[in-house]
């Protein structure tokens, strides 16, 4: 099939920040130009800043939303109204779990977002980990600039995956997930301190 002729592909990006140089869209549509994006932060001036930056890109947009609240962000009119939530969506979650607060019920939140997806749409995670002594000590730097947040290890991390198929391998420091370059010696503070991964919903029988 020729590109021209593909489907769109399309990504709920939340937590994304300002959207910049080579960011999801971009990546998305430089492979398949008809790739849809829908952007969400809780933040206006994201807002602001991305509809200025993508006023002439039809395929994406910025929305303001809160990822505590899925009823009301997967309602918003430009998220349902780009996205077609019958077809598989990449559900992208960078570093934006790990500010929410246990008792937010962070597990409880995803899993929302995992329901409304449907069969062969992916989830990406990446989360702050408290699985070494040196991550662990930075918890506190975490809380005082963001002001909120808190690392998990990496098996509560992994059970955000409950119930996908794991592409390989799995999750682990981010280091390792499909590097470039063969991960050669022990990693540094930097490598030890994100964990992520990527699965996939599973089709029905």
């Amino acid at each position: 099939m020729t590109r021209r002729g593909r489907a769109s592909i399309q990504f709920l990006d939340v937590g994304s920040g300002l959207p910049t140089v080579r960011n999801t869209h971009q990546v998305a549509q430089e492979i398949n130009p008809k790739a849809k994006v829908v952007y969400v932060d809780h933040d206006p001036i994201v807002l602001a800043h991305g509809q200025a930056l993508l006023a002439k890109n039809e395929g994406t947009v910025v929305v303001t939303a809160d990822i505590r609240d899925p009823a009301d962000l997967l309602a918003h009119s430009h998220v349902a109204g780009l996205l077609d939530f019958d077809r598989p969506i990449g559900l992208i979650l960078a570093a934006v779990v790990h500010h929410l607060l246990d008792e937010e019920d962070p597990t409880g939140l995803v899993e929302t977002y995992k329901r409304r997806l449907a069969p062969g749409s992916y989830l990406l995670m990446t989360h702050f980990c408290s699985s070494t002594s040196v991550a662990r000590g930075l918890e506190s730097v975490l809380r005082r600039a963001p002001g909120r947040g808190q690392l998990r290890s990496m098996a509560r991390i992994a059970a955000f995956f409950d119930g996908l198929e794991m592409v390989e391998p799995g999750v682990v420091y981010l280091p390792y997930w499909h590097p470039d370059e063969p991960v050669t010696g022990p990693l540094g503070i930097a490598g030890l301190l994100c964990a992520g991964g990527v699965g996939r919903k599973p089709r029905e029988a």
